[in-house]
């Protein structure tokens, strides 16, 4: 493999989630997010010998996706404008503006999570192991009443926000 694809492939590797996180920010939901990121994936591999390894990969793919979110956006319709476009171009600019710093965060919650009490830790991975399940749902699956699991995970969270700020402000 010579050096530009090498550098591509690593680039590419090490952002492909944040890739992903930002289409989804952008169109609201995994299905289309889904369709596009195949359709970035495509230009950035065909396009990848006019990436330049000292510029910063994120916000040259972001242009890319950027790019294709609008064309999307516009050959859906209706359909996928749950935002503005003006809105899109906000978060647009603001999430690859931020990119590090979340991915900062990201990076702090995973440790803050490892660090949590098991009991804890199970009702985090109870609560978020399916999308929208209920309070309802996870009350009547461990054996408590839906006040006690809301309050403990408010509390779990409260716990986790502060982990992640202390770490991310003690790296910078």
């Amino acid at each position: 493999m010579d050096n530009q694809r090498e550098a591509f492939a690593r680039a590419f590797a090490k952002n492909h989630s944040w890739l992903y996180a930002y289409l989804v920010t952008l169109l609201g939901n995994s299905v289309d997010a889904e369709e596009v990121f195949q359709e970035v994936c495509v230009v950035l591999w065909s396009e990848y010998e006019v990436f330049d390894p000292a510029t910063d990969f994120r916000r040259w793919a972001g242009v890319i996706a950027h790019n294709k979110v609008m064309r999307f956006r516009t050959l859906q319709g209706r359909r996928a404008r749950q935002l503005s476009d003006v809105a899109v171009e906000l978060l647009a600019t603001e999430t690859v503006d931020r990119a590090d710093l979340l991915e900062d965060r990201r990076v702090a919650l995973h440790g803050c999570l490892d660090g949590l009490p098991d009991k804890d830790r199970r009702l985090i991975n109870t609560c978020y192991s399916q999308a929208n399940r209920s309070f309802q749902t996870v009350a009547e699956q461990i054996g408590r009443p839906v006040n006690t699991v809301y309050k403990a995970l408010q509390r779990v969270r409260r716990s986790l926000r502060e982990c992640v700020d202390r770490k991310v402000s003690a790296h910078g």
